[in-house]
């Protein structure tokens, strides 16, 4: 990707993101926050570290490193996330800053921590260096990533009702961008992270669920709570959206138990250290 068409889908990213923070806990972000601990743990976030949440969101992570003890600064470039973070623990500090440039001094930082931010990124190898510029000597950084369609049924049953339907999802505004799935494969992730310069690297996988009532609480999640996915939606003519909607309400049902819908979702989490 170029250097303009990386600062394009960054904006498009930010604003994306920033739309969607009134009703991201809706769906996504529930199921991210429950990935939150792991990756502290990952991390070995505890008392007295100095803690960087980059692409903090809510700042559900943040507020968790908080509670551990940590001194810890979020960020995002997306201001409506910084708001919502800003209101929701007004005693932590969340500033805008972008991951492929953070805005600290080298050896900064104890622990960085990304919670599924590497998916969002043009140059996610630019920003994992950038985290390891800011750690101090023996700091430790991880990061969290959605993994594929296949596996993730979360995000899958979309990209399969897309399929179905016939929609090119490139072609829609905001898509086009680096590969969400690069890094799903556990050599790909850890090579991300060893080629920045951390050693001791780990990559564990995390099996959730995301339980719902029905097909409706699902999709108006998705859609409320995405930008990729809610972008190449919106880019469809009438006819194409009622299609994909037909075919995504065959694909949850698939996934029908007596008390409601049941999808897997299925996260990677990868962490190092620095020497």
């Amino acid at each position: 990707m170029t250097a303009s068409g990386g600062e394009k889908f960054k904006r498009i990213q930010a604003q994306g993101w920033s739309d969607r923070a009134g009703t991201y806990g809706d769906l996504l972000g529930a199921m991210t926050a429950r990935v939150a601990e792991p990756l502290l743990d990952a991390a070995g976030v505890h008392s007295g570290m100095r803690v960087l949440d980059v692409a903090t969101g809510p700042g559900y992570a943040a507020e968790r490193a908080a509670t551990r003890g940590a001194e810890v600064i979020g960020i995002d470039i997306a201001e409506g996330m910084l708001e919502l973070a800003r209101r929701r623990q007004p005693e932590l500090e969340f500033r805008h800053g972008d991951a492929e440039e953070l805005p600290f001094e080298d050896a900064s930082f104890d622990v960085v921590v990304g919670g599924f931010i590497i998916s969002h990124l043009p140059n996610p190898e630019r920003a994992v260096a950038e985290a390891v510029r800011v750690l101090r000597p023996h700091g430790s950084a991880a990061f969290s990533l959605w993994d594929r369609p296949e596996r993730n049924r979360m995000n899958g049953v979309f990209s399969d009702a897309i399929a179905d339907a016939g929609v090119d999802a490139d072609a829609a505004e905001g898509v086009a961008g680096p590969d969400s799935y690069r890094f799903c494969d556990d050599a790909s992730f850890e090579s991300l992270l060893t080629d920045a310069g951390l050693v001791e690297v780990a990559v564990e996988t995390i099996a959730l669920t995301l339980t719902a009532p029905d097909a409706d609480a699902v999709w108006n999640g998705l859609l409320g709570s995405t930008v990729r996915i809610r972008n190449i939606f919106d880019a469809q003519p009438a006819d194409a959206q009622a299609q994909i909607r037909e075919a995504f309400d065959h694909r949850v049902e698939a996934h029908r138990h007596p008390d409601g819908i049941e999808l897997p979702a299925v996260a990677k989490l990868a962490s190092g250290r620095l020497r």
